[in-house]
């Protein structure tokens, strides 16, 4: 698990209160039931965390928490 996979999956469990066991690489939003309304409050959340910018719609329900990572670090590499 790389520290993106690690922030997300904090930021999962202890923000939305998603049980560890659930999140996985693989794991897809869909698969632990975030809506896009959710995945609109989990962008703001990693905004503040990790100083990024998220725009709407980038983070979608079939996208693995592996996936979100990836995005993630491009993003902070990009700053």
């Amino acid at each position: 698990m790389n520290q993106f996979q690690k922030v997300i999956t904090d930021v999962l469990s202890d923000h939305f209160k998603v049980d560890r066991q659930l999140i996985h690489s693989d794991a897809t939003f869909a698969d632990i039931r975030f809506d896009s309304l959710v995945l609109v409050e989990l962008a703001l959340v990693l905004e503040n965390e990790l100083d990024i910018r998220v725009a709407d719609g980038e983070l979608r329900d079939h996208m693995t928490i592996a996936e979100a990572a990836e995005l993630v670090a491009a993003k902070k590499a990009v700053l």
